[in-house]
């Protein structure tokens, strides 16, 4: 058998066929054309031919070389006619951790490959007549209203030496998954492409693929909002913790960091941790990490701690021009009204 004949066609076997299915197929039809048993001058030849079909099946090193001759012939084939594939353009969605320290991820494309099977042309060539697949060999098939008529797929012979290829139906093309292990390099942003040369999927009468374009799109993140190469984080506090000052704990794109809080800090506007924000991926420095603190109440106080709570608003009565000014103006206005009335 040469290396162009299919192995599977030569037995009548799908390429899926178990070991089990190959050796029926394959004591069948030595049966059928064992010069012994098959006075036809073709016999000899036949049964040669599916010998050596069964002994490529049997083994998996020379089974894996002819598949690839065959998809190789495929792709020269295609070469020959010089055509180049279409761009495509694809989103990949990242993290702001993804994307901030980089990251492998697994692309899955689907594209069009030229039936190895029939070598794209749709029908397969069988070495003996098989029965027709609309009339079942008998050469006629039923007709609306009783009665039968001439089968159109065989044209009344009932058997045929070419039928559709099964492994494409016919089409010479089939459809494979491809999955491409993309390394994504740290810093890119919302809208920036990474390119992969001739990596786009194959259509039918491309020779050479085309680009493919992975656009960069940043999943929203609970904590973080990018602004430029600045992210932004609303992080609250304990009014207590506001007073008293203290260490709080931050997020960041890598884990958390901790932030000293002076005792009874002014209300900032915000907090910058410089060179914590979003890298550069020029290898400049990364943005800042701006913290918006948020002042909390708690909204359930008990017995305990109103009496703790009562205890400091006596002792801030004491000095209260110098730790409260505002309260101390506001009790001097308060005072004034009340003499006055």
């Amino acid at each position: 058998m040469t290396i162009c004949d299919n192995p599977f066609t030569v037995l009548g076997v799908a390429q899926e066929a178990s070991l089990d299915e190959v050796r029926r197929a394959y004591r069948r039809l030595a049966m059928h054309w064992h010069p012994d048993r098959n006075p036809s001058a073709a016999a000899g030849s036949e049964f040669k031919r599916v010998h050596a079909a069964y002994e490529l099946l049997l083994d998996p090193q020379r089974l894996a070389e002819w598949r690839q001759a065959q998809a190789a012939g495929v792709a020269a084939a295609g070469a020959a006619a010089g055509k180049t594939g279409e761009d495509l353009t694809q989103a990949l969605t990242l993290t702001l951790e993804e994307a901030a320290q980089g990251c492998r991820k697994e692309i899955e494309l689907w594209q069009r490959l030229g039936c190895s099977s029939c070598r794209g042309r749709g029908r397969v060539q069988h070495n003996h007549s098989v029965p027709c697949p609309l009339c079942s060999g008998c050469g006629r098939v039923a007709r609306a209203g009783g009665g039968t008529s001439r089968c159109d797929g065989c044209a009344g012979r009932g058997y045929l030496r070419e039928t559709a290829c099964p492994d494409c139906a016919g089409s010479g093309w089939v459809e494979e998954a491809r999955t491409l292990s993309v390394s994504v390099p740290a810093g890119l942003v919302d809208g920036e492409r990474l390119r992969l040369a001739r990596q786009a999927p194959l259509a039918p009468g491309d020779a050479i693929a085309g680009d493919l374009y992975l656009e960069i799109r940043l999943a929203e993140h609970p904590l973080f909002v990018l602004q430029g190469r600045d992210l932004h984080c609303q992080v609250p506090v304990s009014v207590f913790r506001w007073l008293c000052g203290g260490c709080i704990e931050v997020p960041t794109l890598r884990g958390t960091s901790r932030l000293e809080l002076p005792a009874c800090a002014p209300p900032l506007a915000e907090q910058r941790l410089p060179g914590l924000g979003f890298p550069d991926k020029r290898q400049a420095t990364a943005g800042d990490l701006v913290l918006h603190l948020q002042r909390i109440y708690p909204q359930d106080v008990g017995s305990d701690d109103l009496a703790l709570l009562e205890t400091l608003e006596t002792r801030l009565a004491v000095d209260l021009g110098r730790r409260a000014p505002q309260l101390a103006a506001w009790a001097l206005q308060m005072r004034a009204r009340r003499n006055g009335s």
